[in-house]
């Protein structure tokens, strides 16, 4: 499938013509839980540890988690929120979230199988939203943010993970992609974004960077399919750290990070 950049449209003849959606692409895609869900065990284990981390000392009672996947991640904050509510595009990660949510706590729940780009959520109705990794898949990154921001009440605070890709480490995990590609071509291109474009973003929104965590995992396609993710996430871990004490960040082109809306 062939998209143009996203937020700028092609002329041609003197018309502008817009990006074309990936929105079923990438519906298709996340349908296929278990093989995503089994080549993300490293990327979720460190989204869970700087979830719990950045919301420790939180104020929280309604909290959006856009893309929640099957809802490991979000799901532990049902002991310490009021409302959460999960979305995501994906009918079978949504089933998935239902699956796991706690008979104690299922009146503090709502589970939207939605496009967040046309959802109608209320605006400044939320003390924190998360959204983990879902930026490369949208189709326009900029207004995606733009939104988040607008169901935030002001001093709310935005969880958001994404790769840089113009990172040596994300270069070069790009380049391996691109190897893999020529046997199985992708379903859509996923957004190259850097975290200079990610900053951009949230600043014209009025999104004020508090923390980050950065890590980098292994670049080889598909690794945890061969390896353990145990061995992977220690070796990592080992090398890393965690959100309160980030060793080599310098070489993560994995950010997590923790913004404040002003």
């Amino acid at each position: 499938m062939t998209t143009t950049p996203q937020g700028i449209g092609c002329e041609k003849s003197g018309f502008v013509v817009p990006p074309i959606s990936k929105t079923d692409d990438v519906r298709t895609v996340f349908d296929n839980a278990s093989r995503y869900l089994n080549t993300r065990r490293l990327d979720m284990r460190f989204r869970t540890e700087a979830v719990q981390a950045f919301t420790a000392n939180l104020p929280l009672e309604r909290v959006l988690d856009v893309g929640c996947g099957d809802g490991t991640i979000s799901l532990p904050l049902l002991e310490r929120v009021s409302h959460l509510t999960l979305l995501d595009l994906s009918p079978r990660m949504t089933e998935l979230t239902k699956s796991k949510i706690p008979e104690t706590f299922a009146s503090r729940v709502e589970v939207r199988n939605e496009d967040f780009a046309t959802s109608t959520l209320a605006p400044a109705s939320f003390d924190l939203v998360i959204s983990l990794g879902v930026l490369a898949h949208v189709d326009a990154p900029e207004d995606f943010i733009a939104k988040i921001a607008t169901v935030l009440r002001p001093g709310g605070r935005l969880i958001i993970a994404f790769t840089d890709a113009r990172h040596p480490m994300g270069r070069i995990a790009r380049s391996l992609g691109q190897m893999k590609e020529l046997i199985a071509p992708p379903k859509y291109r996923i957004n190259p974004l850097s975290i200079v474009n990610v900053t951009q973003f949230c600043e014209r929104a009025r999104l004020q960077m508090i923390s980050a965590f950065r890590y980098a995992s292994n670049p080889i396609p598909d690794i945890e399919r061969l390896l353990p993710s145990s061995l992977l996430y220690n070796s990592a871990k080992a090398i890393f750290g965690n959100c309160s004490k980030n060793r080599m960040s310098w070489l993560g082109n994995e950010y997590i990070c923790l913004l404040a809306k002003r």
